[in-house]
């Protein structure tokens, strides 16, 4: 059974915005602090997140791995290697299934995958 997952990609700027986030410059490279900023959104306001949006957690979380995986490529891209970047992509996998129980495998496939392009 493959689930339909909407993830929050669009519109984050504003979702910032609304959900009180104050982002403020951690690197020097924009696209990597834009996306620093859109990653920690889903770690420090995940219930304005969701309020704001609607969307159910399921929808957040797989979202926070989202941005979560594209900040660790970009990072990776600016500064090189970091094997604690890697290591809370692990952790949020254990979230993952802490919190969902079930997790799809096949989303998180999918969202890995597209990180190589």
């Amino acid at each position: 059974m493959e689930r339909k997952m909407k993830l929050i990609l669009e519109g984050m700027d504003e979702l910032i915005a609304s959900a009180g986030y104050c982002a403020k410059r951690k690197y020097e490279n924009e696209v990597l602090n834009t996306i620093y900023h859109y990653c920690l959104l889903f770690y420090t306001k995940e219930d304005e997140v969701i309020a704001l949006t609607g969307k159910p957690l399921e929808a957040v979380l797989y979202s926070k791995y989202y941005w979560l995986k594209r900040y660790v490529k970009k990072y990776n891209e600016v500064n090189g290697y970091d094997a604690g970047m890697e290591q809370q992509q692990f952790k949020l996998i254990e979230e993952l299934e802490q919190r969902l129980g079930d997790v799809d495998w096949d989303l998180l496939q999918r969202i890995d995958d597209d990180m190589v392009k």
